[in-house]
Order: structure tokens, then sequence, then C-alpha cells
């Protein structure tokens, strides 16, 4: 008899997730009587290259995992493989079709399978299943399938024993310079009302020893960075701690870490300890979200707003680690005023990086299902941002984007002084002066000169001769523009000033 060939493949669009599901998956089947193989395509890859790719492999089963990024390109693949091989099975996977599984599967029936949850489970009894001839789909936990033109979508299976599952780099590894995806717990302790989560959910931790384990092989192989994809790691302090304390002891100069990181959680013996890492070592994302506790409160994020912003500096002043702090834009009983006023209070921060991005209601999220009460009203397609609800117009939503929009431009800290400097002459705060910089530029046609940062320096200066007229200070520009002018001459990697002189500070030109 024939073995049964089987691809395990995904289009990969950075989504990290997405990256590492296919290893726990493949390590499930490495060692099963089949032909199995895993294969990643990337966004840039035609359709049509990869459907014939996986025609022409002869597989009698396609497992494609599906993330909110690649659905649509992932749901074509499924239609036309199936089409072109009939009698071949197509499953897909993933957070995406774990929610609202029977309404994605009715809009594509090429699909006979779906994976909802944890899918190593779901995969290992469905593969027995088939392998004893026993067919017994009904009985298996988080499967949905088609049977006799009718849908059927089990409840989700109990969590995995964690420990159980092996190291996603067994049976297929990773080489230096290369970003290694890792997860040291499952589970999901932030139960907020827009993140996607498990009903079942428990939050389960991989043993020390392992872990350091583990990480010893990514130091060894020397790779680029170690994503964590735990969800708050420090949600037990001292766990976190035990592994930043051996990062930090194993450290080969060459390795870094990533983390997401709940910065009320962070003590002052863990900032001590996080003092004592290199610089490019360790690398936090902390969502901070709002500071309105209104907001917050009814997102389901019970954070106490003050202690967060405290330890958040702290980190920022006293140790070396690369922070990223993050807000959402349309949460519930935020307007523009006071979203502007958590915009304020967390760009004060001086992070290394602030990244501000619209709520998206995902399939699964509380707020989703809630979204009637606040007047949501959001885009049907991924990535599902809100596009106004009951106290932001879509006007106002589209105008916060543009202010976020220019405070990315000028977010390298080369601008730092220059920006200080006007806020300080005009009286305005950070987000009132991106608002107004944002316009600036759409008004006067100038979005396609902000590409180059020499450019940018141009934009600053006719915005100011602007501004300062309107608030009839003029005689103070000689002034901010010498401010402006030392801080292009300062800024790494610019045009040569010469050649920056000889054309001049004109925009236009």
């Amino acid at each position: 008899m024939q073995m049964l060939r089987f691809l395990l493949t995904t289009v990969d669009t950075g989504q990290p997730q997405s990256r590492i599901a296919l290893r726990y998956l493949y390590s499930v089947v490495a060692n099963a009587p089949i032909d199995s193989k895993v294969r990643y395509f990337t966004a840039l890859d035609a359709d049509d290259a990869i459907y014939e790719e996986i025609v022409r492999g002869g597989y009698n089963m396609v497992y494609f995992h599906c993330d909110m990024e690649n659905e649509a390109k992932i749901t074509h693949l499924c239609e036309i493989v199936k089409k072109a091989v009939p009698t071949s099975i197509v499953i897909v996977g993933g957070m995406q079709v774990t929610f609202e599984t029977e309404d994605f599967m009715e809009e594509h029936p090429e699909v006979d399978y779906v994976f909802r949850g944890e899918g190593e489970q779901v995969l290992y009894d469905f593969i027995k299943t088939i392998i004893l001839y026993e067919f017994d789909f009904e009985s298996i936990p988080g499967l949905a399938y088609w049977d006799n033109d009718e849908i059927h979508v089990n409840r989700l299976g109990r969590p995995l024993r964690y420990e159980d599952i092996p190291f996603p780099y067994d049976y297929i590894g990773i080489d230096a310079g290369q970003t290694a995806y890792y997860e040291s717990s499952r589970g999901c302790p932030d139960r907020c009302h827009y993140a996607q989560v498990l009903p079942v959910d428990s939050y389960r931790c991989l043993p020390l020893a392992r872990v350091s384990t583990e990480l010893r092989y990514f130091l060894a192989r020397e790779v680029r960075e170690v994503l964590f994809l735990d969800k708050w790691i420090n949600f037990d302090a001292k766990r976190a701690y035990r592994i930043w304390q051996y990062i930090i002891d194993n450290d080969n100069g060459k390795t870094s870490f990533r983390f997401d990181v709940n910065g009320e959680l962070l003590d002052e013996m863990t900032i001590d300890l996080l003092a004592t890492a290199r610089k490019g070592l360790l690398t936090f994302d902390i969502d901070i979200e709002s500071t309105n506790p209104e907001a917050l409160s009814v997102s389901g994020r019970k954070a106490n707003i003050y202690p967060l912003l405290s330890n958040v500096d702290r980190l920022i002043r006293g140790t070396n680690v690369t922070v990223n702090v993050y807000q959402k834009i349309g949460l519930p009983y935020e307007n523009t005023e006071l979203f502007a006023r958590s915009f304020n209070k967390i760009y004060a921060l001086g992070a290394d990086n602030m990244r501000v991005e619209a709520l998206r209601l995902c399939k699964g999220t509380r707020l989703r299902h809630e979204a009637s009460k606040y007047g949501y009203k959001f885009s049907r397609k991924p990535p599902y941002e809100v596009i106004a609800n009951d106290f932001m117009k879509a006007t106002e939503i589209i105008r916060i984007k543009m202010a976020v929009e220019t405070a990315e431009l000028f977010k390298d800290g080369a601008f730092d002084r220059s920006l200080a400097r006007i806020g300080q002459d005009v009286g305005l705060r950070p987000f009132q002066l991106f608002m107004k910089l944002g316009e600036f530029i759409y008004k006067k046609g100038l979005a396609g000169r902000t590409g180059r940062k020499a450019d940018l320096y141009r934009v600053l200066v006719a915005f100011t001769d602007t501004l300062y007229d309107e608030a009839n200070i003029t005689l103070q520009l000689q002034e901010v523009n010498d401010v402006i002018l030392n801080d292009f001459e300062e800024a790494p990697a610019v045009d040569d000033v010469r050649k920056f002189e000889r054309r001049g500070w004109d925009v236009d030109e």
C-alpha cells in the first residue's frame, strides 16, 4: 500500500505563532508511518506558483496554518488545490479558524477539516484514526469536519500537558544568525476583552531546567534573536527572574532575547538584575494601551497605571534594556482628548519605540461580541480594525492615525531637541504638535517628501516658519532653526552636511 503523503504548510506573513506552529505539528507526525514534509511559503510567492508546487508534490493531505494576515491567500489556495485534486484532504488550523468555525467552513466548503485550539493533540488523534482506518472523527476534541453535507464542530479539547510537547527545534534545526521563536509557557494570563484567548485555556509552564537546556541550544547555535511568545513572561515574577538571570549569566555576546512583559509586575530586585545586562541583550514589549482607568477597566485590563508608568520609567532610565511601549486607538470611553492625554504621558517616558495601533476586534474576542454596546464599527476583513465607535468618529480616528504616522517619521531621536524646543515655544504637548505637523504635511502635499531624513529636516523648518508666524513669535525662528541645524549635524547616517547646505533648506526644491 502506498504511504500517505502529508504536507504541513503556511504562508509566512511574519506572524510569530505561525512560524513556530508547523514545527510543533511536525514533531507530532515526524515518527509516524506517513511521509510528512514541512514547507514555508512567503506572502510574495504567487498563488499559482504555490498551488503548482503543492499539486506536483502528490500529497494526499495538506494542512494549511492560517492566521489573520494570510487567511485570504490560504483560502484561495485551498480552493484551487481541492479543485485540482478532488480526492485530496484539505485541512486548515490556527487561532483564526478556531472561532466562528462553522461560518468559515460554510464560506469555504473546499476545506474538509479544521483543527481548533491547540493543534498538536488534534493532529495526533486525527492521524491515528486515519492510520487505523477507524475514522472516528466525532470523538476527536477540537476537530471540525463535514459529514453528509453537514458541518460538525466538536468541543475544544482539554489543555495539553505542555511539558509533554517536544522541543520544536528537535526535528527542524536552526542556523546561526536566524531568529528563533520560543514558548516557555502556554496560556494567556491577560484575559482582556480584545485578546483572542481560548475559553478552556490554562496557564502552563515548562520546568526551568528544560528552559535552561533549550536556551543553551540557541546560545550554542548563536542565533540572532530568541523571540519568546509567552504572554507576560513575568506573570510568575520569580520564574522570570531566574530566566533573565540565566540569560545574563550565559550571554554569548551575539544572541538577543525579546519578551512580552507586564510592566506593573516589575519589582526593584528585578530591575536591579536587568541593570547588569549588556546593551542589546534584552528587549521588552510592554502594553500600556491607555492611561485612562475607565477605558482600561471596561476593556478587562485592570492595570494600576501609576505603578506601571513608574516601573517602565525606572526600566528605561536605569537599565540597558530596549523598551517598546504600545498604545491603542479606539478603546471604550476614550475620546480624542483622553487619547491625547494618554499619548503624552506614554510619549514622555522616552521609550526606545512607541507603537500606536488601532484596536482590532478579532474573532472570539469579547469586545467583538459586545461591539453594539459601544457602537463599534469595524472592518469585517482582517485585520478587523475599528473604524468608529460611540466615543470617536471615523474622521477623528483618521486624524489620530495621521498624527501617529507623523510621530513615527520623527521617532528615532534625531529630532528630539528640535521637537522639544518647538513644543515649548508654541505651548503644544507632543500629540498636539504631531497633529499640527501631520496636517501641515498633508495640506502642503509633502507626504512624498518624507522618505529621506534630510527632507524631514527641511519639512520641519518649513513647518516651524508657518507655526511661529501663526503664533506671532517669528523673532524666535532663528534660534529654533539653529537647534534644528544642530540636530541635523549630529544625527548619524544622514546626507553629507555640505551637500545638504548646497541645496539649502527649501523643501520645494
